[in-house]
């Protein structure tokens, strides 16, 4: 039997790919964490890992740049393990800090831009199966929320209710201020970060109430500066006799093929996006059609699908029909597994045993449950 994929994410909107930099700097180990926190990528939990146990060779103290529109709860959750390795660690968030990253955020003294954005929100799932399996999917899910709760209200000095209250119509953004009035963030830099157009996009992308123009490029030259006629006849292939008249006619084609290839990117790329959803439905409906999700579900995957075709390709497949899993019986216990899983976490369960994992929480929920809270710190 195909074991189920379980996602609890705190972002469904499509992110930057994850990119994880790691060096000696300064006496300390000094990291990077930009983009999606997600293992849908490449670069995950496990890659982070190494890299820590190869700067705590070193280093007790790390500083973390963090620039994430946030991503999956289990990944941030291992990052935030990794990092309390170190005896201090000190965050300084980029332009973003979203969803997932903002319970790193809450973990450690954490800086910021004076144009910084944070979002919090409540985590989400995905999830499929039959009635009981989703029940206690739902109920990992609850735990996750209380352990970001709980997190937030330390951090910001409040009370778990008061948390609920923020985030209880969604998305809950703040500005660097903010943040810092709300006890999120500890201090605020006196300088702006940076803002590039994929950093732009991905703001657009989280929903940010707070879109930056971007800055036009310093220029070395003279303001002032002009083509003479002769440099501006030989850059538009004109002859060297021709007249002001051709050159306007040449300027302006030039201006009209320009404007004809912004057009067409843009139609291409409107092209490749609708092909995208038209792509994410079809998965999406043939999923619906094979009773693997419910007509309540087809919204998420489709925004997954698109986000991450590949990733949702895979999970769908490893889902079984509703009707099969309401229909599948016990498998008889192997006690040489059951030793060896032992002294397994729920992070070894949910990386080499899923479906083990799923079977323990309907024979022995209380292990579960002691699994999850060692895992999330409850």
């Amino acid at each position: 039997m195909k074991s189920r994929k379980v996602l609890i994410i705190g972002s469904g909107a499509a992110g930057r790919k994850l990119e994880l930099f790691a060096e000696s700097k300064a006496g300390k180990a000094s990291l990077r964490i930009v983009g999606a926190i997600s293992n849908w990528n490449e670069n995950n939990g496990k890659e982070f890992t190494r890299l820590v146990d190869d700067l705590l060779k070193k280093h007790t103290h790390a500083d973390l740049y963090l620039n994430t529109e946030g991503g999956s709860v289990f990944e941030a959750n291992e990052i935030v393990n990794q990092l309390k390795r170190f005896k201090s660690v000190q965050i300084t968030v980029g332009a973003l800090c979203a969803s997932a990253g903002t319970y790193l955020a809450a973990c450690f003294p954490t800086s910021a831009y004076l144009n910084s954005q944070f979002m919090i929100h409540k985590p989400m799932l995905m999830t499929g199966g039959n009635e009981d399996e989703v029940e206690r999917d739902l109920k990992m899910l609850r735990n996750t929320t209380t352990a970001y709760k709980k997190a937030y209200a330390k951090k910001m000095g409040i009370s778990e209710d008061e948390v609920e209250e923020l985030w209880a119509k969604g998305d809950y953004w703040m500005t660097a201020t903010e943040a810092k009035e709300k006890g999120l963030i500890d201090f605020i830099l006196d300088e702006e970060e940076e803002i590039n157009a994929e950093m732009k996009q991905a703001l657009v992308a989280c929903g940010a109430p707070n879109i930056p123009e971007l800055r036009k490029p310093n220029s070395n030259k003279n303001e002032d500066y002009h083509m003479n006629r002769e440099e501006l006849i030989a850059w538009l292939g004109l002859p060297a006799d021709a007249t002001d008249a051709q050159i306007e006619a040449a300027k302006n084609q030039m201006k009209v093929n320009a404007a004809k290839h912004v057009d067409a990117v843009a139609s291409k790329k409107q092209k490749d996006d609708d092909k995208k959803k038209d792509k994410a439905k079809t998965l999406v409906a043939g999923a619906l059609k094979d009773k693997k999700i419910t007509a309540a579900q087809v919204s998420q995957y489709e925004k997954l699908a698109a986000a991450d075709y590949k990733a949702t390709e895979e999970l769908i497949d490893g889902l079984e029909s509703l009707e099969k899993l309401s229909n599948k019986t016990k498998k008889p216990a192997d006690k040489n597994l059951e030793a060896a899983r032992k002294d397994w976490t729920l992070d070894d369960y949910i990386s080499k045993d899923p479906e083990a994992y799923e079977q323990m929480k309907v024979d022995d929920p209380e292990k579960a449950e002691a699994l999850e809270a060692a895992y999330f710190g409850n």
